[in-house]
């Protein structure tokens, strides 16, 4: 089995649990980021604080057909309490995804606010089933527990290498 890990990252919180998911499960990583005006601003702020590096990773969020896949991890990071403008341009985008399972996960400070909910009817709209959704806070991502969870959510999918 081949998933397909679809994610957002703009401080790299994101991309280490993808990165995490990929070297135990393999697949493809496809990392997309938004140029629109309230990423630019957040690009633009957080550059300004000292203890935060900025990616310049990802391309523009396009369609990516997930007909070659058994199953789609999608991450984003939390930003207001909602998923990034980049991964639900991205969700909207997709093809081929019409009854495929779907893992979703957020990474955030401490509050996933309405994040997990929100992708789960944008993913549902496109036909796809939620297998499984995982908020990780700092503290969580820490401790590491709850990315053991997510990789094995992803693992009893079949993915593994």
């Amino acid at each position: 089995m081949k998933p397909a890990i679809i994610y957002t990252s703009y401080t790299g919180t994101t991309h280490a649990v993808a990165q995490k998911i990929h070297d135990a499960c393999g697949g493809d990583l496809i990392e997309v980021k938004s140029w629109d005006l309230l990423s630019r601003l957040f690009m633009y702020f957080v550059r300004r604080s000292p203890d935060m590096q900025v990616r310049d990773d990802g391309v523009p969020p396009m369609a990516i057909d997930l007909s070659g896949y058994d199953l789609v991890v999608i991450g984003t990071p939390v930003w207001m309490g909602k998923p990034t403008m980049a991964i639900q341009k991205t969700i909207a985008a997709l093809t081929g995804c019409n009854g495929k399972p779907v893992i979703l996960f957020a990474t955030c400070g401490e509050d996933p606010g309405t994040t997990l909910p929100v992708l789960s009817g944008e993913v549902k709209t496109k036909g796809m089933t939620v297998a499984g959704r995982f908020s990780l806070s700092q503290k969580e991502i820490a401790d590491g527990a709850v990315i053991r969870d997510l990789i094995a959510n992803v693992q009893g999918f079949g993915g593994g290498q």
